[in-house]
């Protein structure tokens, strides 16, 4: 056989990445060589032995050796560490002769394969000459080594992968957390036990290639111990699965580049910098002054993006009302244009405002228009971008909300003083960040003026009727939540009624959102240009305002007793002027654990991720298979930290 001289040098090339990959090692004191399986793994451990026949695998997945005696002729690359002129050499040059003839190298190598890695038992060589031209899949008998059942998130990843395989039979994709093959099933538009055509599987996988070959360099650097199937979920979580298949490497590459700070924050979460507002702030007012009265006669596009129709929803028509609160306070300085938008059309609708109608401040008043929002954010830096969530961590957006529990916490005291039974209930509508804290609040206020008194706590999200269930419970007040807007009509939805004696409900509080209020500050700070000054660049910031910027409020009907209301006016007073805290108290939880004393503070971030409710709460937090499917996906994407009374997940091996 005539050895082709490309053959030779390619040894020699594939000897100095060989070399170059043992020495860095060495000197950062990392393992040189292909891992030995048999050290990590004794297969006494194994749950199962599965033989899964001859597949095209992964080349970037194989890392190892199943025995010890091959790895010193190899650098952890699989590139050689002998020297030229030996036998070994002149094995793999033929091999590579093979491999650049017509007839290529034909022998699937032998591995097994332990959590989604493979180690080689016979083809080391085969493997090193095709990684040496950056050969995408090797062809391998595989033996897999399924580990025992343990409640470790890679051990559960894995699992999940081995169900995830026999539906699609792709090996590529790897995660180290469960629930990560559902989430990008659903971003595909996969119903659940989904079985994947030969079609399917070819498109996702020619972007998981096109993703494979644009990650370098910044992104890797970003993404640090993510893998790409991590980093392609990363960016599902933004962009449209259709929009990524259609791009190019050349646009996939900006795509991924425009997500690089969200991508580094999430990597960095103990670390990077995010930050609370707690209240507005306030810009030079020379400045300001100087802007608002016609110098340079800035005008705002500001667009308000709905998730529903505010003919059709309460929470829409309160942020309607917000709209025309600020285009009354700012009148020329900026022009408002509405959209209505839904799952189908949110990102069409944005790209719309951004690029025909050249808004400049985008606001998503909801939190299931956050996708949508971080991929016009991404594509567009230059837009300032607001979605209604409570503090998400995006570089990209910057979200906002109210402080309710402070407006919950008069409406509980109210309930609490004017309760006959001592049994008053509370509609919660989602288990999502800041509701345990609005609950935990009205507890509070319920056992400021009625010590005995207990809340009887349901939830909209789960199937039956609350009011039903908590008319059983023999409740003389509800507390109901979400609350109406300000001036939401003549006529409002009282949050807070009290349940008369011929069953009808008499008005007593309601919980008032003054959205228009933030707007303004908002507008206001854009104009000022306090925007980018207030927070560095890659910060990710949340706005929480409460009732001393007057973004929240509590609405009394005529009907409540004069004193209840200097009570509640007393109550607002302290908390607006900062004399007064909800939270500072003892606190005992249901559970009987001691969460707060008289001289506890809880930082913003305690408060919205409560994850407990108090003591004179009767009710618990639902958890994720209970809640009714309409309700899902605002409750995944605003999670409490952990759902407390959830049962253990078990899973059969």
């Amino acid at each position: 056989m005539i050895v082709s001289p490309e053959a030779s040098n390619k040894y020699n090339s594939a000897l100095k990445s060989g070399q170059r990959y043992y020495s860095e090692c060495v000197s950062h004191g990392r393992y040189p060589y292909p891992v030995v399986l048999e050290n990590i793994f004794p297969e006494a451990f194994s749950a199962a032995r599965q033989n899964l026949g001859i597949l095209e695998i992964p080349s970037d997945s194989i890392i190892g050796t199943v025995a010890d005696g091959r790895k010193a002729a190899f650098a952890g690359n699989f590139m050689p560490l002998l020297p030229p002129n030996t036998e070994f050499s002149a094995k793999w040059i033929t091999l590579c002769n093979a491999h650049l003839s017509e007839v290529g190298i034909t022998d699937p190598i032998t591995c097994y394969e332990y959590m989604g890695r493979f180690y080689v038992q016979e083809g080391h060589k085969r493997v090193s000459v095709l990684r040496s031209y950056d050969a995408p899949t090797i062809q391998a008998k595989v033996t897999r080594l399924v580990p025992a059942w343990n409640e470790t998130p890679a051990v559960r990843a894995y699992y999940e992968f081995m169900e995830f395989y026999k539906r699609s039979k792709i090996y590529a994709l790897q995660f180290s957390r469960p629930g990560c093959f559902e989430k990008l099933e659903k971003h595909i538009g996969f119903e659940s036990g989904h079985i994947w055509t030969n079609t399917e599987r070819a498109e996702l996988m020619s972007l998981y290639w096109n993703l494979r070959s644009v990650c370098t360099g910044a992104v890797l650097a970003a993404a640090r111990e993510n893998s790409v199937s991590e980093i392609l979920l990363f960016c599902l979580d933004v962009y449209d699965y259709s929009h990524l298949t259609q791009l190019d490497r050349a646009e996939l590459a900006k795509h991924i580049q425009a997500l690089l700070p969200d991508l580094k924050h999430a990597q960095d979460a103990d670390t990077s910098d995010s930050a609370v507002s707690t209240e507005p702030l306030i810009p030079d007012k020379s400045f300001v002054k100087t802007i608002l009265d016609g110098i340079a006669h800035p005008t705002l596009n500001v667009a308000l993006i709905y998730a529903t129709d505010p003919s059709a929803s309460a929470w829409s028509h309160a942020h309607d009302e917000g709209r025309i609160y600020l285009e009354q306070a700012l009148g020329t300085q900026v022009r408002v244009k509405t959209y209505v938008a839904d799952a189908e059309n949110a990102s069409a609708l944005m790209e719309k405002a951004v690029k025909e109608d050249e808004s400049q401040l985008l606001i998503a008043t909801a939190p299931t228009l956050l996708a949508p929002a971080r991929q016009v954010a991404a594509l567009h830096p230059g837009v300032k971008v607001l979605v209604c969530a409570l503090s998400l961590p995006y570089v990209g957006v910057r979200t906002y909300y109210s402080r309710i529990y402070e407006a919950k916490f008069i409406s509980g005291a109210i309930a609490g003083a004017l309760s006959k039974t001592g049994r008053i209930g509370y509609i919660a509508r989602y288990p999502i960040m800041g509701v345990p804290a609005a609950i935990n609040a009205f507890a509070l206020g319920v056992r400021l003026t009625n010590q005995s008194a207990q809340v009887y706590l349901d939830w909209t999200c789960l199937s039956g009727d609350p009011i039903a269930h908590l008319r059983a419970e023999g409740v003389d007040i509800i507390s109901d939540y979400p609350s109406p807007a300000a001036g939401c009509s003549a006529d409002p939805s009282w949050s807070t009624v009290l349940i008369a004696e011929d069953g009808s409900f008499k008005p007593l509080a309601t919980d008032v959102w003054n959205w228009g209020k933030t707007y303004e500050q908002m507008a206001r700070s854009v104009l000022a240009g306090a925007w980018e000054s207030a927070y560095p660049h890659d910060t990710a910031v949340s706005y929480w305002w409460g009732m001393s910027s007057g973004v929240i409020d509590v609405l009394l009907n005529d009907s409540i007793p004069e004193g209840t209301k200097q009570l509640a006016g007393i109550l607002k007073t302290g908390i607006i002027n900062g004399s007064l805290d909800p939270f500072r108290c003892m606190i005992t939880d249901s559970k009987g654990i001691k969460r707060a004393s008289k001289s506890t503070v809880f930082t913003p971030e305690e408060i919205m991720q409560m994850n407990w409710l108090c003591e004179n709460v009767k009710g618990r937090i639902p958890v994720a298979s209970e809640i009714m499917p309409m309700a899902r996906e605002t409750t995944e994407l605003l999670a409490l930290p952990q759902q407390p009374d959830a049962p253990p997940e078990q899973k059969p091996l």
